[in-house]
């Protein structure tokens, strides 16, 4: 038991009170509940995010920023309710699997009993020779009934060992579970975190756009139009850097290969890759794919890999991670980047796994919050890289944005990995 009192320990912090103290199926029932709540809040979700699309669609006005701002609240707070019942659902999985490790654990003790009683037994009968137990009956049936029950407890240690050995390896399982719920439950500890500050940040967004246009359109139009300029020059300095790699490297287009990479989000796309209509900010090709979700969503490795270098700053990519994957494609490494997190959880060097977390969902550097202030540019923005002519280089407007880097190199159109 004490292998499972210092489990119940390591996890009491994590552990809902509601959770303590219920059997197996009272925590399966309350884990359907949960589920079905969750299932209800993602539908409204869905239905914030098709309203968002469908006001995004429509011609920049301060009466739209503000429906805007508070859609996108709305879906944070949808957001935070959800992953709030997540924590719920895997605190009552980690109890359950808690439950179950005391009885597997509570099982063994009760067999090695057992079985020190037939080792006893056995001990007893092995100090008695064949003409000793013959002398202590009777006749010869008895003689054979000995005979058979020396045989029956060799058979049953046997069987109960054999019953240990099986029980120890679904104790480990069980450990091994109580692990990845506990890593699940970090993750999403630090996802609602995120969306905590970032409703904060968004209610902010709000208010100050209210005391900078003080309610007047004309006051809004001439703040965005003030906007464009830089946010021109910054995106044209991404460009301009994959536009030398291309003209150095020429065509060197990879056969499409659907699955090969897994979606580092889930989110709605809503941008995707190459020539996108970006003419209007300064440039004419968008080199990766957007996703956008509620502030703070969980984003994941693409595929196993070893991370090759992060960034942080509010130029360019903001606070951004590539991850290097050896042949993966044909003999050919390839490089994914996941770019404008609020926050990522990986270093330099790290090998990660597919779906491994990697940070959560942000506005840092140059997204759209430059030109509709900072809650309109919750996304990831997510690049795939051919190893040959990837390099990072320094920031160019550093007395706008402080230190930062930018990477870049050949590009592929992630979809068709994905």
């Amino acid at each position: 038991m004490a292998g499972a009192l210092a489990l119940m320990l390591a996890f009491s912090f994590y552990i809902n009170p509601q959770a303590v103290g219920q059997n197996v199926d009272e925590l399966q029932k309350l884990k359907q509940e949960k589920q079905q709540k969750l299932d209800e809040i993602n539908k409204k979700i869905s239905a914030i995010q098709a309203e968002i699309r469908e006001r995004k669609a429509v011609a920049n006005s301060l009466k739209n920023e503000i429906a805007l701002v508070n859609l996108e609240i709305a879906e944070t707070e949808a957001q935070i309710e959800a992953t709030e019942g997540k924590i719920d659902t895997t605190n009552l999985e980690i109890a359950e699997v808690t439950e179950t490790i005391v009885r597997t654990e509570a099982e063994i003790k009760g067999q090695k009993e057992n079985l020190k009683q037939l080792i006893r037994q056995i001990n007893e009968l092995e100090e008695m020779s064949p003409l000793e137990i013959a002398l202590e009956n009777d006749n010869l049936t008895d003689f054979i009934d000995q005979l058979q029950y020396a045989s029956n407890i060799q058979d049953r240690t046997s069987e109960i060992l054999a019953e240990i050995k099986k029980l120890k390896e679904e104790l480990e399982q069980k450990q091994l579970d109580l692990k990845k719920q506990k890593a699940t439950l970090d993750a999403l500890l630090g996802q609602l975190e995120v969306a905590q500050n970032g409703l904060r940040g968004q209610r902010t967004a709000k208010q100050e756009i209210l005391d900078e246009t003080r309610g007047q359109e004309k006051i809004y139009q001439r703040l965005l139009a003030e906007q464009e300029g830089l946010e021109e020059q910054i995106s044209k300095e991404i460009y301009n850097l994959e536009v030398e790699i291309r003209n150095k490297l020429g065509n060197r287009r990879l056969p499409a290969r659907k699955g090969l990479l897994a979606w580092p989000m889930d989110g709605t796309l809503t941008q995707g890759y190459g020539n996108t209509g970006f003419t209007s900010l300064g440039y004419s090709f968008h080199n990766g794919i957007d996703l956008a979700g509620p502030a703070g969503t969980a984003i994941y490795a693409a595929a196993d890999g070893i991370v090759l270098d992060t960034g942080t700053g509010q130029g360019a990519y903001g606070n951004w991670v590539t991850i290097k994957h050896n042949n993966i494609a044909g003999n050919r490494a390839l490089i994914t980047l996941y770019a404008h997190m609020s926050s990522f959880k990986v270093r330099a060097g790290q090998a990660v796994a597919q779906g491994d977390l990697i940070g959560f969902e942000g506005n840092t550097g140059n997204t759209t919050r430059l030109l509709y202030g900072p809650h309109r540019g919750y996304h990831l923005h997510f690049t795939v890289f051919d190893t040959e002519g990837y390099d990072v280089a320094e920031g160019q407007f550093t007395k706008i944005f402080g230190s930062y880097r930018v990477p870049y190199g050949y590009t592929y159109n992630p979809l068709e990995f994905l």
